[in-house]
């Protein structure tokens, strides 16, 4: 099987989409407090199992890359000029 690699605010969002809220998904899934921003940020294990299983992948699948390729942050593909400089073309 193949590697999942995602960038933090990918899990984020299924999650939030998902359960409404991170603090949702720790409760429903009996984590502590701050164990999924910690694992988000790369900071600590102890929720990698609960969202692995979340996503339908093993642990050892899943890892979290601020490098990953699977998100688009600038999705305009043309920037708009801003009104003031409209006539500056």
């Amino acid at each position: 099987m193949s590697d999942l690699s995602l960038h933090p605010d990918v899990v984020r969002g299924i999650l939030r989409m998902r359960y409404g809220t991170m603090e949702r998904f720790s409760e429903n899934k009996g984590l502590k407090r701050y164990a999924l921003r910690d694992f988000l940020r790369g900071q600590s294990s102890t929720a990698k199992p609960a969202v692995a299983k979340e996503l339908g992948v093993t642990p050892d699948q899943l890892t979290i890359s601020r490098n990953s390729t699977n998100v688009e942050f600038d999705s305009r593909l043309v920037k708009r000029r801003h009104r003031q400089n409209a006539e500056a073309r």
